[in-house]
């Protein structure tokens, strides 16, 4: 077996071991810094270790690095404007102020707030190097730019149980950012946007929830 092959299909086993066991575990009851632990071990230290001591590579071959940093930073401002209006617009919606902010407390002090989209910020960078990095950059060894789509649908059923509409853009959501990670090698700028889109949507939740516009 090569090494791309090799790659790959250690990328698809421990890729798709820790969808499932991230399915499982979020579907019960959990504490947040259990969410927040588990999710940091499963997105980022399980593929990292995998990649670094089975694999033997460098985690920069998996988008860990700034990568073309200058032209996705730039792309990431030019997404986030384009979001914003239907930020705005879904904050206004019923469905999504009943899901958002995740965590409720969050909204009790700007203390809180910080802390949970600190936190929160943390998970998202270790989400981002899974979808993003390592399952895009470890099955384009042998599948190429498909890997874009690959990992987009991944991260899309990771959506469920969300509000429906979020559910659906996640799809294409992936694909924009699979396609930012896959020019840039990186997936940094990714992260970046997703992070400022997260806050974003959550002050405007609250403003909106609080009759603020």
């Amino acid at each position: 077996m090569t090494r791309e092959r090799w790659t790959s299909l250690l990328t698809a086993l421990v890729g798709g071991s820790v969808l499932v066991g991230l399915y499982s575990f979020q579907n019960h009851p959990h504490s947040y810094p259990d969410y927040i632990v588990t999710n940091v071990a499963s997105l980022l230290w399980i593929p990292m270790l995998a990649v670094m001591l089975i694999l033997r590579q460098e985690p920069s071959a998996f988008g860990f690095g700034l990568g073309d940093l200058r032209w996705s930073m730039r792309l990431a401002g030019v997404l986030y404007i384009g979001v914003l209006p239907f930020l705005v617009y879904a904050s206004r919606l019923a469905g999504f102020q009943q899901y958002y902010p995740i965590q409720k407390w969050a909204e009790s002090s700007l203390y809180f707030f910080g802390y949970y989209e600190l936190t929160y910020g943390m998970y998202l960078f270790c989400w981002e190097f899974f979808f993003r990095g390592f399952l895009l950059f470890g099955l384009s060894r042998t599948i190429g730019i498909v890997s874009v789509f690959v990992q987009a649908a991944a991260f899309g059923i990771m959506h469920l149980g969300k509000p429906p509409q979020e559910v659906l853009a996640s799809f294409a959501t992936g694909i924009v950012l699979g396609l930012v990670a896959y020019r840039s090698k990186s997936f940094v700028a990714c992260f970046v946007v997703h992070w400022a889109a997260a806050v974003t949507f959550d002050i405007l939740i609250i403003l909106a929830r609080r009759g603020a516009f």
